[in-house]
């Protein structure tokens, strides 16, 4: 008989443990998605700040490749139209010893705007080497911190 008294209370027992267990299993595994759920959340947000950047980036780069077209572009102009002037320099020249004078100072002279274009267009593209990599230089930096936040977690 005392295995009879005893059988229902195991049962109830079994039960109070099974429903303990699945609540408390129910409960982690809502806890576990919701967290799930807020980390593809920072996952979505830090993605769009990336696309924003490398958005941000492009529009950079391209604004910096129309200044270097529209340089190039102003420097040949010029380069062509100080070579037609020469040109006619050169042919009104009464001498030998004035074409060579003439020919040697355009010489000189398109080297140096040469150089200086060089020197100008050098700093250009550092400058807009520098704006097109600064969001994406903001956005390697935020993965650092991320990486570190989430190794002290």
């Amino acid at each position: 008989m005392a295995t009879a008294k005893s059988a229902p209370r195991a049962a109830k027992t079994a039960t109070e443990a099974f429903e303990t267990l699945t609540a408390s299993s129910s409960e982690t595994v809502r806890e576990n998605i919701d967290r799930g759920l807020a980390a593809l959340s920072e996952v979505s947000a830090f993605g769009k700040q990336n696309v924003e950047a490398f958005l941000a980036s492009a529009a950079a780069a391209q604004k910096g490749f129309e200044a270097l077209s529209a340089r190039s572009v102003a420097f040949q102009k010029q380069a062509l139209e100080n070579h037609v002037a020469a040109a006619k320099s050169l042919m009104t020249s009464k001498s030998v010893q004035e074409f060579v004078e003439k020919q040697n100072d355009y010489a000189k002279s398109s080297f140096e705007a040469y150089v200086a274009e060089l020197s100008t267009v050098s700093d250009l593209v550092a400058g807009v080497t520098k704006d097109a990599l600064a969001p994406i230089n903001d956005r390697v930096n935020a993965v650092g911190q991320l990486i570190q936040t989430t190794a002290q977690r």
